[in-house]
């Protein structure tokens, strides 16, 4: 499976691996947003954070990183794509 934001590649990788090991802080808020009929899901927190980009730079860097509850300044450069054929995100800070 691969995930993409704004046209960028964020993380890919086996569906199984992506979907219950997420890396990238985007595949993981996609997965939050999954309704579930679980009503304690009703109460928990979402990590996803909304932040205005400044005008110019909404492609610098990393595209998510507005959003992302993880960025730092590193962020403004371009992430590599760190596959190892197995699976591979785009990510400074990957989730673990």
């Amino acid at each position: 499976i691969m995930i993409l934001y704004r046209g960028s590649v964020v993380e890919l990788g086996p569906i199984d691996d992506v979907l219950h090991n997420p890396r990238h802080p985007y595949t993981r808020a996609l997965i939050d947003a999954i309704s579930e009929p679980d009503p304690d899901n009703v109460d928990r927190v979402k990590d996803i954070r909304i932040k205005d980009a400044e005008p110019g730079d909404e492609y610098l860097g990393c595209r998510f990183r507005n959003r992302c509850p993880l960025a730092q300044d590193k962020c403004l450069q371009e992430p590599p794509l760190d596959y190892d054929g197995g699976e591979g995100v785009a990510c400074f800070f990957p989730l673990r």
